[in-house]
C-alpha cells in the first residue's frame, strides 16, 4: 500500500470546479446534445447602480438590441427594464458553439427612496442603456444649521 499526502488545496479546488459547473449549468440555461451548445430561455443583462447625491444612475449592458424593443416602466419606486433579443437567424449554417444571450429578459430594481417619476431620463448608446431616476425633494438629505445661543 503506497502512502500518499493529504492535500487540501486540492480537494477544496476540486469541491470548487464541480461547484462552478453546477453554477454554470443552473444560471446560463446551457443544454449540450454533444455537438453543439445553445443558450436557451430568458437571460439577465448585467446592470450598475450608482447612487450620487441627488439621483439614481442605472447602467445595463443590453447590446444587440433596438431602443425600440426595450420597455422601461416605474410603479411604486420598482424600475422595470425588459425586452428581447433576437436570435440571428442563419439557414446557410449549423451552429456548432452558441455563447452569446438571446430572448426575453426582464430586470426589476427596488429603491427605498421616493423617486421624481416625471424626471427620469434614459439614453441608449453603444449597447449601454443609461438611467437616470432624480430623488424627490423629499428624499434629498439637507445639513440643518446650528444656531448658538447664551
Amino acid at each position: 500500500m503506497a502512502i500518499t499526502r493529504w492535500n487540501p488545496t486540492s480537494e477544496l479546488m476540486s469541491a470548487w470546479n464541480d461547484f462552478d459547473r453546477l453554477f454554470n449549468r443552473l444560471t446560463r440555461n446551457v443544454e449540450t446534445d454533444g455537438e453543439s451548445m445553445t443558450n436557451v430561455g430568458t437571460w439577465r443583462p448585467a446592470i450598475d447602480i450608482d447612487e450620487r447625491e441627488k439621483e439614481y444612475v442605472v447602467s445595463a449592458e443590453i447590446p444587440g438590441i433596438d431602443k425600440d424593443d426595450i420597455n422601461i416602466s416605474i410603479k411604486d419606486n420598482v424600475l422595470t427594464i425588459s425586452g428581447e433579443k433576437p436570435s440571428p437567424e442563419n439557414d446557410e449554417s449549423q451552429a456548432h458553439c452558441t455563447e452569446r444571450n438571446f430572448g426575453d429578459f426582464q430586470r426589476s430594481i427596488r429603491f427605498n427612496t421616493k423617486i421624481e417619476q416625471d424626471r427620469i431620463s434614459a439614453d441608449y448608446h453603444n449597447g449601454v442603456l443609461t438611467i437616470r431616476l432624480p430623488n424627490s425633494e423629499e428624499a434629498v438629505e439637507k445639513n440643518i444649521p446650528i444656531s448658538f445661543t447664551n
